[in-house]
């Protein structure tokens, strides 16, 4: 049984149970909370900088969007941006991936989706270098058939790209392709390539700036995905 209600953003969440179709998650903020070490490395890469930590900034808005975005949202001056997210990766790739914690009912969540016979996938803007990891030291990594992400030449940098490379990989198409995330990239994404979009609610995105991206519906929780997915309890 839920234990929290989903809330439906339209009459007919276009998911159809029986087709086992392939289900994507965002890794920040909807399969693992990453804050801890996301705003530590953002901080450390400013500090190197010179550059005073903007506290007037939402930390929830730091997770799930580029760093490059996240920069400019702190004050980083254009000029400075480039150099600014380089150390923030570099100070990532050190200690920053090791911060994740997986959120609770997830492994419950992908484990009842695997064994319902679904194809699973992650698409996320954090490097791919680091998302299998990250997933690994958590347990959850073997659920999934594919991990797209932000490539080192840095030629994926929106999520409509790396959703894309993710369902290309799978040689699928993006039709019957649920997307699970917690912001509105994630949202905007899935519904430009006419994808069913799911809201995360218990990431970091707040129930409007999901539901004003148009989501399909919006899961309170991981059981809520399950529901709304497999169409039972």
């Amino acid at each position: 049984m839920a234990s929290a209600e989903f809330t439906p953003t339209s009459n007919d969440v276009p998911v159809d149970p029986k087709a086992r179709p392939l289900a994507l998650f965002d890794l920040d903020g909807t399969l693992t909370d990453p804050a801890g070490g996301i705003l530590a490395c953002h901080k450390w890469a400013l500090g190197e900088l010179g550059i005073d930590w903007n506290d007037s900034i939402d930390p929830a808005t730091l997770i799930g969007p580029p760093a490059e975005e996240a920069h400019a949202l702190l004050g980083v001056p254009t000029d400075q941006i480039a150099a600014s997210t380089e150390l923030y990766r570099e100070r990532f790739a050190i200690a920053g991936w090791l911060d994740d914690t997986l959120y609770d009912g997830i492994a419950d969540l992908v484990d009842a989706l695997k064994s319902a016979g679904w194809t699973l996938g992650v698409a996320t803007m954090k490097i791919e270098l680091f998302a299998p990891r990250i997933l690994e030291r958590v347990g959850i990594a073997d659920y999934f058939d594919v991990i797209s992400g932000s490539d080192a030449k840095r030629t994926r940098t929106n999520k409509r790209a790396i959703i894309e490379h993710a369902v290309a990989t799978l040689d699928r198409p993006t039709s019957g392709v649920a997307m699970i995330g917690d912001r509105r990239h994630d949202v905007e994404a899935a519904k430009s390539l006419q994808m069913t979009a799911i809201g995360a609610a218990w990431g970091f995105g707040s129930i409007d700036e999901l539901i004003g991206a148009n989501a399909d519906a919006v899961a309170m929780t991981p059981v809520d995905v399950h529901d709304i997915l497999l169409g039972e309890s």
